[in-house]
């Protein structure tokens, strides 16, 4: 973890802006703006070098489904994860779509706390699942879908506290061109359906041009 807050330029951070809050209780974070600088920091993540705007916004998506949580952007909440993680542990970040799931677990709503997935007495939930049942028959309880994308989200916050989710640029690796990172970042949030209407935009046009085409090869 140390490694990961060093190279993603903690040492930006100042007593008085770094941290922010966020509704009646204290969700500790950097801000928007340094949120907007450190977008732009170029990691390694599954094998390809990208912005840090990029992995945030897929990590968000993945573990919480939306790309905000509570007005913050997706930069700010894994800042906060690796700046302050015994405050994030209690936030209810975790979707967990499945309700018999969210039954078995006694989870209320939607959103799980990454606290309340893990037990004094239990340890880790997800292994207790099917505990009641016949060996043979509880890994048909923990191997399925819902649990299984459960477990994954759980285990991309382990290891992005570890610092082992991304890792830096090596130095002996060419950085990104200045115009690939900020149309990552464009594209990043850009919501989907605006996205939708622009492909459908330039289709329209493509067709209106080959008709237009058509028609003169025709006239010839």
């Amino acid at each position: 973890m140390a490694l990961l807050l060093c190279f993603l330029h903690i040492s930006l951070l100042t007593p008085h802006s770094s941290l922010l809050e966020c509704s009646a209780r204290s969700i500790q974070t950097i801000n928007a703006d340094k949120a907007k600088e450190v977008a732009r920091e170029q990691v390694v993540w599954r094998g390809r070098l990208c912005p840090f705007s990029t992995f945030a916004h897929s990590f968000l998506q993945s573990v919480y489904g939306k790309n905000r949580y509570r007005g913050l952007s997706p930069e700010q909440v894994v800042y906060g994860w690796l700046l302050r993680p015994e405050v994030w542990k209690d936030e209810p970040l975790i979707h967990i779509p499945d309700a018999d799931l969210r039954r078995q677990l006694h989870i209320e709503g939607e959103y799980a706390k990454f606290s309340e997935l893990f037990d004094d007495t239990l340890g880790y939930r997800l292994n207790a699942l099917g505990s009641d049942l016949p060996e043979r028959m509880r890994p048909l309880v923990r191997e399925t879908p819902a649990v299984v994308s459960l477990d994954e989200k759980v285990g991309d916050i382990i290891l992005l506290t570890q610092g082992r989710l991304l890792q830096p640029r090596p130095a002996d690796m060419p950085p990104l061109p200045s115009w690939r990172i900020e149309a990552e970042i464009l594209w990043n949030v850009t919501p989907p359906w605006a996205v939708l209407l622009s492909i459908a935009a330039v289709i329209s046009i493509l067709a209106i041009l080959l008709k237009k085409a058509i028609k003169r090869l025709k006239c010839q």
